[in-house]
């Protein structure tokens, strides 16, 4: 889908304009069960994680902990989004998802 070429991408402006259509799912995942979040875990896109994140307040939650379903390269079936993050070495990502995963938890 167009929303989840500009999360891998990082084209934020894209990102930001399909967060604010109500039609857009947040949790469309391809062949891989890889969902947008994943996808912009997985391309170091700090910032289109950041505002899915954000958008998830008045839309469907995304779920961190989405786990793929398939080998995708190096990235091994079962993989979540914080996993994902972890394997790219991008460690600010991680410790976003991370925090977004615990606030969920305690809700």
């Amino acid at each position: 889908s167009g929303f989840y070429i500009a999360c891998r991408e990082g084209r934020n402006e894209t990102v930001q304009i399909l967060l604010d259509d109500p039609r857009v799912d947040l949790m469309l995942s391809n062949e891989y069960n890889w969902s947008p979040l994943m996808r912009a875990a997985y391309w170091r896109e700090i910032e289109t994680v950041k505002r899915i994140l954000c958008a998830s307040g008045w839309r469907r939650i995304p779920d961190v902990m989405q786990k793929s379903t398939k080998d995708h390269g190096v990235i091994k079936a079962g993989s979540t989004a914080i996993d994902i993050a972890k394997q790219k070495n991008k460690n600010e990502i991680v410790a976003i998802l991370e925090e977004y995963s615990r606030n969920q938890e305690e809700t």
